[in-house]
């Protein structure tokens, strides 16, 4: 059975398609539905990950996109909204769908018969992949040691031990070196997906930091982060209160050559 979560400020609307949903297709259950960010959070903090979330994008205490910053969601989602101009922020959040209201029996079925398709293509990849281990006689790592960019017409390979960080805005991601910053034309998802979580933090939506470029930690408002980089970024780096600790203990596992701990160091300076 595959457990859905609906996050919809209109508990009408959310109920309709819940029953839209279990009588639509079968092998689907409704797990929970909640109107808010927060609400959904605190539910997302205490419980098993469901397999599918359905989420509405404009809610009441802020858009759907914010659920995202605090922790990271291994569910795919099919976003509904009554706007357009969301669909490629939508697929850089774990969207494999995008519904605009109203939505009918025969769209939402369509969406459910992607879902299905996608979980048992990664299912034949995953057990694909299973047998190639265990013909090899054990893991071999699939990371990146390069990207490729675009720098004055031409398509160049860079170093990731070049990288400082990688960053996302108004749906351009740039890779930024010591030397320069360079475009690329794949999505931060996509990108984080074949980098080594040794070397690489996704600090939220717009940044994936390498280790080696923290320089600082400063305590923030409400608990949260912020990271100082070696080079200059277009906007301060802000780790959230929910995923803090995931990268205090990231950090832990580095060498103290590469990175200070400022919570254990006396020349840390705290704001707010």
């Amino acid at each position: 059975m595959t457990e859905v979560l609906i996050i919809e400020e209109n508990l009408s609307e959310a109920e309709l398609l819940k029953q839209m949903i279990e009588q639509t297709a079968t092998g689907f259950k409704v797990c929970g539905i909640f109107s808010s960010i927060m609400n959904a959070r605190v539910w997302l903090l205490k419980n098993k990950m469901p397999q599918l979330i359905f989420c509405d994008i404009q809610l009441a205490d802020g858009p759907g996109f914010d659920i995202f910053e605090d922790f990271p969601i291994a569910a795919p989602v099919i976003f509904c909204t009554s706007y357009h101009e969301y669909a490629l922020e939508a697929f850089e959040n774990n969207g494999i769908d995008y519904l605009i209201k109203p939505i009918d029996n025969v769209r939402l079925n369509k969406s459910l018969r992607k879902f299905t398709q996608l979980k048992e293509l990664f299912a034949e990849v995953n057990s694909s992949y299973s047998k190639r281990i265990s013909y090899t006689g054990g893991y071999t790592s699939n990371y990146k040691s390069s990207l490729l960019v675009y720098y004055q017409d031409k398509i160049i390979p860079i170093n990731l031990d070049q990288v400082d960080f990688i960053y996302y805005n108004n749906y351009q991601v740039t890779v930024h070196t010591q030397n320069g910053q360079y475009e690329t034309r794949d999505t931060l998802n996509n990108i984080f997906s074949t980098l080594n979580p040794k070397d690489f933090f996704r600090a939220n939506r717009q940044f994936i930091v390498h280790r080696k470029a923290v320089s600082n930690i400063q305590q923030y408002f409400g608990r949260k982060l912020l990271i100082g980089v070696n080079s200059p970024t277009p906007e301060p780096v802000i780790i959230s209160k929910a995923n803090a600790s995931d990268f205090l203990k990231w950090v832990e596992g580095l060498s103290t050559e590469d990175v200070i701990l400022p919570l254990m160091m006396d020349n840390v300076r705290f704001t707010g």
